[in-house]
């Protein structure tokens, strides 16, 4: 039968009402005891096998699942067995008493059943031995029936028939019980979509070759006129089964292979022929559950085999998961994460710690090595004791411990490090969490408490000074003129350096919305509004404007750019009045982005602040003279060109003054990933207020 086949038959099984199984186990039970009543070796007239112990205790113990269920197998069992063995020559008293006995067997055997057993299959060894306690126990209680019905039928010695009544039951209890449990247990796992592999042909010639040989075995043995004592000759075949094929398969051949010696035996033929009836029937009964367990434990024992086998398989596969999913959630950590053994040598690290540490500190079963020195947050060495990594390896747990590592690069990398000894002496784990940012945003903080501190303390101790000047009634009317225009000029001070410092944080942290802008237009509007101001005070500058190459940018932020470049060439140009700013624009013909050029011929910058000019508070020594500010005014041209992903240099003019190149996305398809173009590409120019 193929695999569509037998599924369409295990579907029909399991969708059988109640009823409809009821009449099937009454209809299996009355025939195994016509069969047993027919399998008569002794005068008493009892049987050789009872198949109907097994055939009742699996009706029992499938309508165990309800108490309405269970009393229906259980009351229907009195007038099958009661009118089976009546109409095949059983005494009125002998029949109740196997009637009355198989029922409270089948009660007793189906209640220690299902608390030995809750699962209530036969799936292991344990499960086995379990069920033959059963057998044994609830066998022995129906066999007081026996003896009970036996002395009311005027036996001579009723207590003869405990023993018969115990063998023949406890072997059909065990043998078609586990049989029929094993076959249940198939029936629910292929209804619930379980599905098995297929035979293989060779399995398949396997299979047929075994059936054949134990066939041919169970006749040379059992089916000749010869009474010597060879039956152990067919014990290969049944170690042959349990090996080889699965429970269900091992006990139905144990079964069937039993039903081979008892039709040899009841025909006079093997080597039982030659001893008494009542002999012949237990060594038969026992050679029969012998070989019958054998089959039937290897079996289990090779599906607990398989079984075990298959979930190390699914555990070695869940555990090869996990450890892809956790190599892949700490290799993709923003921190870094390194584990080492007792002896430093590197069991994992991440992709973070590789690239802060190096690729040449160490590969997984190296020493761990330093390519790097580290010193403490004050810039100390860090003594080899002092290692996070060493007190791990020791035993002691070390937490955000701050270390700076300089790389022979000359980069500086400052790290928060925890490092935390593993169980069992195993090693360590290092975690390392890259603070540089933080530590650069401390800096910006203490400059820019010094910066508040200084230039915003001392304009409002100008204020303070010339308010109590102006406080004085006598004070001359171009003296109280002159401080009302100091106190003007420091109040401009201090709004510019508040302005500096909003644009500066604002700079890198906004979020921006890019559009297309004409550079040039932008300028002269920069220009206009500087050249209109009152009260500058600045010598006469001449511009020159060429900027044709439009840029894609914040508007806002491209603005503030603009402002501090062209700011910047006025304050630091000349003063004698021959001064000159260019702005113009070409094209980087490698990376298609548009170059500004802002130019002055001014003061320049000293070749050792060219690096520093961009730094947050930085101001040149020569320009400190000429011209105040924040030392701000740069460094947020730095970050608005960054946060497009452009870039800011400068150089040196041979002929005086200093050039200020900015890159910038001449295209939308060169804007950084997260700059959202704005819905009108060519949205209107900017204009200036």
């Amino acid at each position: 039968m193929g695999e569509k086949g037998m599924n369409g038959v295990v579907r029909r099984l399991a969708a059988l009402p109640p009823v409809s199984l009821h009449l099937v186990f009454a209809v299996l039970l009355a025939a195994a005891a016509l069969f047993g009543r027919h399998t008569n070796l002794e005068s008493s007239g009892l049987a050789l096998v009872w198949p109907a112990a097994g055939v009742n205790f699996l009706w029992g113990l499938w309508a165990s699942r309800t108490r309405r269920d269970l009393a229906v197998a259980l009351v229907a069992t009195l007038p099958i067995l009661a009118v089976v063995n009546l109409a095949t020559g059983l005494s009125l008293a002998l029949a109740l008493a196997v009637a009355f006995g198989s029922m409270a067997q089948t009660a007793v055997a189906v209640s220690l059943f299902r608390r030995l057993v809750p699962g209530l299959t036969v799936q292991t060894v344990g499960d086995y031995l379990r069920l033959g306690m059963v057998a044994l126990v609830s066998c022995s209680v129906g066999a007081l029936f026996i003896v009970a019905g036996s002395a009311v039928d005027g036996m001579a010695e009723p207590v003869n028939a405990f023993i018969p009544w115990l063998v023949r039951h406890a072997v059909s209890l065990t043998a078609l019980g586990s049989l029929g449990v094993v076959i249940a247990s198939g029936i629910r796992a292929r209804a619930g979509g379980e599905v098995y592999p297929k035979l293989t042909s060779a399995r398949r010639a396997e299979y047929a070759l075994l059936v054949l040989v134990s066939i041919v075995l169970y006749t040379a043995t059992f089916g000749t006129a010869a009474a010597l004592p060879i039956a152990y000759i067919t014990i290969p075949a049944h170690m042959w089964a349990g090996l080889r094929l699965r429970a269900g398969w091992a006990t139905l051949h144990g079964l069937l292979s039993g039903g081979f010696l008892v039709f040899f035996t009841l025909s006079g033929l093997g080597p039982f022929q030659g001893l008494g009836p009542v002999t012949a029937a237990y060594v038969a009964q026992s050679f029969m559950f012998i070989a019958f367990s054998l089959s039937a434990v290897l079996a289990l024992s090779m599906d607990e085999r398989r079984r075990l086998i298959a979930r190390l398989y699914r555990a070695t596969e869940e555990a090869e998961a996990a450890a892809d999913l956790r190599d892949l959630v700490i290799g993709r950590m923003n921190d870094g994460v390194l584990v080492a053994g007792p002896d430093r040598r590197l069991i994992f690290q991440n992709a973070a710690s590789e690239r802060w540490l190096g690729s040449g500190t160490a590969q997984p079963g190296e020493i761990w090595r330093r390519d790097y020195e580290v010193t403490t947050a004050r810039g100390e060495p860090l003594d080899e004791g002092d290692n996070p990594l060493t007190r791990a390896l020791e035993g002691t747990v070390t937490e955000r411990m701050d270390l700076d590592l300089v790389h022979r690069t000359g980069e500086v990398m400052h790290l928060s490090v925890d490092a935390v000894p593993l169980p069992g002496e195993r090693g360590a784990v290092v975690v390392l969490r890259n603070v540089t940012d933080e530590r650069v945003y401390q800096r910006d903080l203490g400059r820019f408490a010094s910066v508040v501190a200084h230039d915003l303390l001392t304009p409002l101790t100008v204020f303070d000074g010339w308010l109590e000047l102006l406080e004085d009634p006598d004070l001359p009317l171009a003296e109280r003129q002159a401080s009302i225009e100091r106190l003007q000029q420091a109040s401009l001070r201090m709004r510019t350096l508040i302005r500096n410092l909003l644009a500066y944080s604002l700079a890198k942290e906004e979020r921006l919305t890019a559009s297309r802008i004409d550079v040039g237009q932008v300028v002269e509007g920069i220009i206009d509004l500087r050249t209109a101001l009152p009260g500058t005070q600045l010598p006469e500058v001449r511009f020159v404007v060429d900027a044709h190459d439009p840029v894609y940018a914040d508007q806002r932020l491209f603005l503030q750019l603009m402002e501090n470049l062209v700011g910047n060439a006025m304050k630091y140009g000349r003063t004698d009045g021959t001064g000159e700013v260019t702005v113009a624009t070409t094209v980087d013909a490698s990376t298609g982005r548009t170059l500004i050029h802002v130019r002055d011929n001014g003061i320049g910058v000293p070749e050792g602040d060219l690096e520093r000019v961009f730094e947050e508070f930085h101001r040149s020594e020569n320009g400190i003279g000429q011209a105040t500010g924040t030392g701000l005014g740069l460094a947020i041209c730095r970050r608005i060109a960054e946060a497009h992903g452009g870039s800011i240099s400068v150089r040196n003019l041979e002929e005086g003054g200093a050039e200020f190149t900015v890159g910038l996305p001449g295209a939308p398809d060169q804007l950084p990933a997260g700059i959202p173009l704005a819905a009108d590409e060519h949205t209107p120019r900017v204009s200036t207020p």
